[in-house]
């Protein structure tokens, strides 16, 4: 298992100690200093054609300044029949791209068209908006609208227009092409 985008390697180092998967971590700004996180762009994944059971992205796949090439990877290295998982913000208003932590927010129907034209097939797309809803609320409690905005890049009134929401993902590469 990949996960593309893994940040300090969490659900790496869970999917490992908690169920013994084989995973490895990539993401561009990775040390080293745990051998099963490499640093690499998601657009050139460093591990052979059809090799990997699944790829996640969580909360990465909206920053990735080449979501094309980062799907085009994932499809490569995913063995006929594997699952990609994404987790990540979607746009129910106006979509958007913000200079903070945020980056693009799509629209579902945007998303969906990409995985697909990667030969993809969208098998579930679940919306847990509320959770995001729930979490955001509880940050701009906690920091106040100005830090939460400046730190995520947008403004009160592109929140609204955005509306923001948070999905999971799930698609597979077919077995036969």
């Amino acid at each position: 298992i990949i996960d593309v985008g893994c940040g300090s390697g969490l659900t790496v180092e869970f999917l490992r100690e908690k169920y013994g998967f084989e995973a490895t971590g990539i993401d561009i700004n990775a040390t080293g200093e745990k051998n099963h996180l490499h640093a690499a762009p998601a657009g050139q994944l460093p591990f052979e054609p059809d090799s990997a059971d699944g790829v996640f992205m969580e909360c990465s796949f909206s920053l990735f300044n080449d979501q094309d090439a980062a799907l085009s990877e994932c499809y490569r290295v995913l063995k006929p029949g594997g699952w990609l998982i994404v987790s990540d913000m979607h746009a129910r208003g106006e979509a958007v791209r913000l200079t903070g932590r945020l980056g693009r927010i799509d629209k579902r129907e945007t998303i969906e068209n990409l995985v697909s034209s990667h030969g993809f097939t969208v098998k579930l797309w679940e919306d847990f908006s509320q959770c995001l809803m729930a979490w955001w609320g509880q940050m701009i409690m906690d920091q106040g609208m100005e830090s939460f905005c400046n730190s995520s890049g947008c403004s009160p009134e592109s929140l609204k227009r955005v509306k923001a929401g948070y999905f999971l993902m799930i698609a597979s590469k077919p077995v036969y092409r």
